[in-house]
Order: structure tokens, then sequence, then C-alpha cells
């Protein structure tokens, strides 16, 4: 009989990627959000052309959904009462999306576009609304898969820009919650749907990658299925931060032991190679950094992160100083922001 107290996991001591013996790097670690079971090595591949960090042991396939009971996409969030800041907020996002991306161009008046570029001087604001529309410039009715789309608050902004959206998640609750809203969601993994070959614009996945266990696979698919042209969107944590730099084994991105692989760029640059993407720009951005500083910090403190907690204002103010001061560095070395961003072509 299998304990449910326990997560059952197996040796991992080489690299995914390149099968080189791993390097020890953090020991002990447990978990720090949601209270999973065990304690979790992690190792890092010694090539400096690879980079990739990796649990070892790694939990068992069979046993991983225990470290998921009380994730945080189960968590339905309500929609914000919309006041005046609210609203020209949202008409000054319409303008940004319309002139630097093109969705609803024709329709969005100059002031809004003009309004639009104050967002030049927020850079954390700027970041977050690249990643809302995937990086993904408009393409009326295209056909956009999100892998990992969880309870489909991604799809349904998508579809008001126009694209013909749909997802897939392995998360029967997250699933559920998605087709309450009226959206196109397959339950079970990329590979077990059998979508058609050269059918989608466009394949997103937003910190999913290191939660699975054969990334190369899922890449191959994700290249079968999109058409010549179309674009495969990834976004993950990325390994090398400057956040990761300075708070180690407190830094949340670790995320043990649902973080099975965290890519550094070297790392994902190779996983997108060997997939058959010969064009892609792989990228770091500043996204959510702030809340990543709060997070890693209360781990720092405390050893634990309440998922959803409430923040002061001096230490949201110190939040978005830190994510600021991480643009800054980005400037002189643009590899050390919180997350990789791959855009990869067919």
């Amino acid at each position: 009989m299998v304990n449910d107290n326990i997560i059952r996991a197996r040796p991992c001591p080489c690299c995914y990627l390149c099968g080189k013996q791993g390097q020890p790097v953090y020991h002990g670690l447990q978990d720090r959000l949601f209270n999973a079971p065990g304690e979790w090595n992690i190792n890092k591949c010694p090539d400096s052309e690879c980079g990739l960090m990796w649990l070892d042991p790694m939990p068992l396939a069979e046993d991983i959904g225990k470290a998921y009971q009380s994730y945080y996409t189960h968590r339905e969030t309500g929609c914000p009462s919309v006041t005046w800041p609210r609203r020209i907020y949202q008409w000054a996002r319409e303008g940004y999306l319309a002139k630097k991306y093109g969705y609803n161009n024709s329709s969005v008046n100059n002031w809004k576009k003009m309004l639009g570029q104050l967002f030049y001087f927020h850079p954390g604001r700027r970041a977050n609304l690249d990643f809302s529309v995937m990086y993904l410039s408009s393409v009326p009715n295209g056909l956009l898969l999100d892998v990992g789309c969880g309870s489909g608050q991604k799809l349904m902004f998508m579809e008001k820009q126009g694209w013909l959206a749909e997802g897939v998640d392995i998360d029967p609750v997250s699933v559920d919650q998605a087709r309450a809203k009226g959206l196109q969601v397959r339950s079970g993994s990329l590979e077990a749907q059998s979508y058609p070959d050269n059918y989608f614009d466009a394949v997103t996945m937003s910190h999913l990658i290191e939660h699975v266990y054969d990334p190369l696979a899922v890449f191959q698919e994700c290249h079968r299925i999109l058409k010549p042209g179309g674009r495969l969107v990834v976004v993950t944590p990325n390994n090398e931060s400057w956040g990761h730099k300075i708070y180690k084994t407190s830094w949340l991105a670790l995320d043990p032991p649902r973080h099975l692989h965290i890519f550094s760029l070297m790392s994902l640059n190779s996983l997108t190679k060997k997939a058959g993407f010969q064009k892609f720009k792989s990228s770091t951005t500043i996204r959510e950094a702030n809340g990543l500083f709060v997070a890693s910090r209360a781990i720092h403190s405390t050893g634990k992160y309440l998922w959803g907690s409430s923040i002061t204002y001096p230490v949201r103010i110190w939040a978005r100083g830190m994510q600021l001061a991480e643009w800054a560095i980005l400037k002189l070395k643009p590899g050390l922001g919180e997350d990789i961003v791959m855009v990869g072509e067919k």
C-alpha cells in the first residue's frame, strides 16, 4: 500500500540534457509553499554550456500529484471593481498593446495609444503587459494553444484580443474551472491529445516546462503541431537570476518538489535546438520580480511563504525598488532577469 504522507522518489544524478554527472548545490530542501512531504536536493550541471538544475532524487510520476493538492492554480480570484484609476489603466493597456503588438489597432483611439506610452516610464508594468499577450503580435482568428492553461484566465484574455484560443492542462480541478467559463480546454498531457500536424499558429507555455519530466518530448510535440512560421513562446524561471544569487536556498522559484528542472538561458536554448527549432530568441525579464523578492524574503526570514498573504506598504515599495534595480542591472548583464522568455519559430 502507498503511504499518502510520502512522495516516493528515484535517484537522478545526471543532467537530463547532456548526461553529465551533476554537482550537488542544495540539500534537504522542503516545500515552503504548500507543505508537500519530503526533503529534496538540487544538482547543477557542471558544463558551462548547459547549467541545468534539477531535483535529485526526483519524485516518481505516480506520486507527484501529492505536491499539487493545495496548489495555487486551484484558487479562483474574483473580478476587481472598476474604479476610475483601473479604467484609465485599462485604456492605457489597450493603447500599449495596440501600438506595440497590433491588437485591435484600427479600433483603438490614438489618445489611448498615447496614454499607453506612459508604461515606458514603469518597466515593471510594461513587462507585465508584454507577458499578458505572451510576446505575440496580433493574428486575428489565429489558432492558439495554451499548454498548462490552469483555470483559463489567459485564454479568456487572448480570446478578447482576437485569437481562437484553447487550452490543455493535466489538473482536473483547473480544467473544470476553465470549462465552467465556457472555454475549450482538454484534460491530460499535451502528447496525449493527438493534435493534427501543422495546426496551431501559436503555442504558449507559462511556468510549465519546469514541472515536466520530459521537456524535450513536450517541445518536440509543440514543433509538430505548429504551422510553418508558427511560434512557440515559453516563460520559465531563470536559475541564473539576480534574485537567485541573492537568496540562494530561499529563492522562491526553486519550489521543491514541483520544479523538476530549472533552466538557464544556455540549457533552454539547447533544449529548443534539440526539439527542431532553428529560429528562436531568448532573453530574461523582470516580470513579477517584485512578487518573487517578497516571497523569497519571507522564506529567508521564516522558512515559509503563504501564497496570497497581505503585503505591507513599505515591503511593496521595497519590492518595486528591487524590481527597478534588476531592470537597471539587465542593461549591463541581460541574463540576470527572474524569468527566461523564449520565442521560437517553426
